[in-house]
């Protein structure tokens, strides 16, 4: 976490940039930090709330469409590698891909919200070969909320931006909801103008 402070302190956007795509990217830096510090940052003048907005979910969607093309073009290979040797890591891989496969769309919709679950959903959205505009377009649709969100509730709590890391769960549900409403209103409104 202090790796993490310190980069941003020294690098600024740059910094938020690079860690958000590597945590897109599956690597193990949470979101909840990067973007609960960068309100922090918001809070005392240093960063602007807007472009620490675009910057944060450009960064998030890059990282995915990354993790997406790794999937897409050696996640087949290792599901055999690692099914033909067994294990609890080949069932659970090929679990994860079967339900994939059935349930894409909501799963990277959902999945975008849900800690721990949100940078891992884009492999195996590319080793099941899910329509790359429409993963983006999700991929966008779930991470605009969370970086908001994240962002937002950094800057109002400032010194105590780290609080974030308690209710991650709680945050998770707010930006469900925040996402299911405004698909719920885009679908609305799609479906009126085609009338």
């Amino acid at each position: 976490m202090d790796i993490i402070i310190s980069f941003l302190s020294e690098w600024g956007y740059a910094a938020l940039f690079i860690c958000m795509v590597l945590e897109n990217m599956n690597i193990p830096i949470p979101s909840e930090i990067i973007l609960g510090f960068a309100g922090f940052l918001v809070s005392q003048n240093i960063f602007s709330f807007w472009p620490t907005i675009i910057i944060g979910t450009a960064a998030g969607i890059a990282g995915s469409v990354v993790s997406y093309y790794l999937g897409y073009k050696g996640g087949r290979d290792l599901i055999l590698r690692h099914t033909a040797k067994g294990g609890m890591g080949a069932k659970k891989m090929i679990a994860a891909k079967d339900w994939f496969e059935n349930y894409g769309a909501i799963a990277i919709f959902t999945g975008r919200l849900l800690p721990g679950v949100r940078t891992f959903i884009s492999l195996p959205a590319g080793i099941a070969q899910f329509p790359l505009p429409e993963f983006i377009i999700l991929t966008l649709i779930g991470t605009v909320p969370w970086t908001i969100f994240l962002v937002y509730v950094g800057s109002v709590l400032g010194h105590n931006w780290a609080i974030i890391l308690d209710y991650k769960w709680e945050i998770a549900g707010v930006c469900l909801l925040i996402s299911l409403v405004i698909a719920l209103g885009y679908y609305v409104y799609h479906k009126r103008k085609s009338k």
